[in-house]
């Protein structure tokens, strides 16, 4: 409960009971943590000079206490000093790491070979994915193939800081156990998700700074990835994602038509699968359901959009807003 406030366990210990108690005597306080005399008057000392407790007048020696309002007052004043000094650092550190930054674009202004740098190793193409992660400060954008190296805890923390990510996924990926869930998540913290069918190659692009093109995986025997700076090869990257997003098939609208309703995040994702063209086993293999149970709710959906075939539902299903 405590570990904000830099106390030991056994000083935690102490003062936790000294709260639910009026005082306690030394003894008291040597059988309650299991210590010596000498022990004793180490952590009463500790939490003394932290203003936490007292010692009461008279003999035998008992100590009780300080209302935590004030006694914390100081300590909570130290640990706000402390975020203050730790927030200044991290400005120098962002100051100096910008000027760092148009340093070394500059030299690569001078030197093209720098515009690109091919990144070989797992751990390595891991930990460069991560830096330009935590680097980006507009939006992440991607294109998703499995198999797959990196967590998306990274890219959750840069949605809860408003970051914004599009991201478009390769239909083979929801055959990964536990992908529609990851999507799920994702599309909750904030992601955009589109659905395409043959991604051409596994891609990650950084505001408008950085890509990153998965070169070689595992099966291949060497993880490797190429990452790409601002130039014409960027920008033809960055402008194959946009035109695949324009054609992409949204996993979740937020448009829809006036007087109509959004589907459920399920039935979305059911829409995206069957306007790729995955038929109703391959849809029920990804989602991990029936045949039976699939072939009801796509069924329900063609009721639901008035449509005879799957090809007047997608049209409807455009028209609504739903794709």
């Amino acid at each position: 409960m405590l570990e904000p406030f830099d106390l030991s366990p056994v000083e935690e210990t102490l003062y936790l009971a000294l709260i639910d108690t009026t005082s306690l005597a030394v003894d008291e306080i040597a059988l309650l943590l299991d210590t010596t005399e000498n022990g004793v008057r180490a952590v009463v000392a500790e939490l003394e000079s932290a203003g936490l407790i007292a010692r009461l007048p008279g003999t035998p020696h008992r100590y009780c206490a300080i209302e935590p309002g004030i006694g914390f007052a100081a300590l909570l004043t130290t640990q706000h000093e402390r975020i203050r000094q730790a927030e200044e650092r991290a400005e120098r550190a962002r100051a100096v790491t910008g000027q760092l930054a148009e340093r070394f674009r500059l030299r690569g202004a001078r030197h093209p070979v720098d515009l690109v740098e091919i990144v070989v190793g797992e751990s390595a193409v891991r930990q460069r994915v991560y830096q330009l992660q935590s680097a980006a400060q507009r939006e992440l954008r991607g294109i998703d193939i499995p198999p797959y190296l990196t967590e998306p805890a990274p890219e959750l923390a840069k949605l809860a800081d408003g970051v914004t990510s599009r991201w478009l996924y390769d239909r083979t990926a929801l055959d990964v156990p536990g992908k529609l869930d990851e999507i799920g998540q994702m599309s909750a913290a904030g992601q955009q998700g589109r659905l395409i069918h043959n991604a051409p190659m596994k891609l990650l692009i950084f505001d408008d700074k950085f890509a990153l093109i998965a070169l070689t995986g595992e099966a291949s025997g060497t993880v490797s990835a190429l990452v790409v700076s601002r130039s014409i090869f960027f920008d033809g990257l960055a402008q194959m994602f946009e035109s695949l997003w324009r054609f992409a098939v949204p996993l979740r609208s937020t448009d829809p038509e006036p007087g109509t309703d959004l589907p459920s995040q399920d039935d979305g994702v059911l829409v995206a699968m069957m306007a790729v063209g995955l038929t109703d086993q391959a849809i029920a293999h990804r989602l991990g359901l029936g045949l039976r149970t699939v072939q009801k709710r796509v069924h329900h959906l063609l009721e639901q959009l008035n449509a005879d075939t799957r090809f007047q539902a997608g049209v409807r299903a455009k028209a609504r807003g739903w794709l």
